[in-house]
């Protein structure tokens, strides 16, 4: 009975120590609760914007615009309908185009990008593959230099942002009331991919932005990024 006890014992204890190792690497080491989301990737919300903006001195094209969006498949509906913003519901995504009066010579006037975006993981990982492709077809038919152009990534975690840190993460976050952070993508992940060498992203205290001038980069950002959702 006593060794039926002590097995008993023994177990719970390794038990309480897998789980205590466990948990400290989640809350300390970003890799291993990347790790440990994208297993638990299915059911997540991801919560994000993403802009595109460059210079175009004509009128854009919408209707080019709108046969872009239905030789990608897509079925849409317009929010918004004025002659030079519109807002296309694509079912999963909001997705918008607007040209704005260019102030300056240099200004990006053309602003494209996914707007309020709340969906699965499974279709956030559909949603950015198939926007790099839109915006590549709209460069090459609007002949756009896509060096020129900027586009911009903000995630959006409410609460519970994982880039905040063990030590932030521990106080009451209505003690904070403002937080922003530059730092290195790679050091922070922990990731040694070369297509994002020399990337930082601002962390604030409910998001995270990366802005970069090359669309593939922050793709590949994104998708590292979204399995920071729990």
């Amino acid at each position: 009975m006593m060794d039926i006890f002590e097995n008993i014992l023994t177990i719970t204890g390794i038990i309480g120590l897998v789980y205590g190792f466990g948990s400290w690497l989640y809350y300390h080491k970003i890799k291993f609760y990347l790790i440990v989301n994208k297993i638990l990737s299915s059911r997540r919300e991801i919560q994000f914007d993403l802009m595109t903006s460059f210079k175009k001195n004509e009128l854009i094209d919408f209707k080019n615009i709108e046969n872009i969006l239905k030789d990608k498949g897509y079925k849409y509906s317009k929010n918004q309908n004025l002659k030079n913003s519109k807002i296309y519901n694509l079912g999963s995504f909001l997705f918008e185009v607007k040209q704005i009066d260019s102030i300056d010579e240099d200004d990006r006037n053309v602003i494209i990008g996914v707007i309020n975006a709340a969906v699965t993981y499974k279709t956030a990982m559909k949603i950015i593959s198939d926007y790099e492709k839109i915006a590549g077809l709209i460069f090459e038919q609007e002949n756009i230099d896509s060096k020129k152009s900027q586009s911009s990534l903000t995630l959006k975690y409410g609460k519970n942002n994982p880039f905040m840190g063990r030590n932030l993460a521990s106080l009451d976050k209505e003690s904070i009331k403002n937080f922003a952070c530059q730092v290195s993508f790679n050091e922070i992940i922990g990731n040694d991919d070369p297509t994002t060498e020399d990337t930082d992203i601002f962390i604030f205290k409910e998001s995270i932005n990366y802005t970069t001038n090359n669309l593939s980069n922050l793709v590949n950002v994104a998708r590292i990024c979204f399995n920071t959702y729990k």
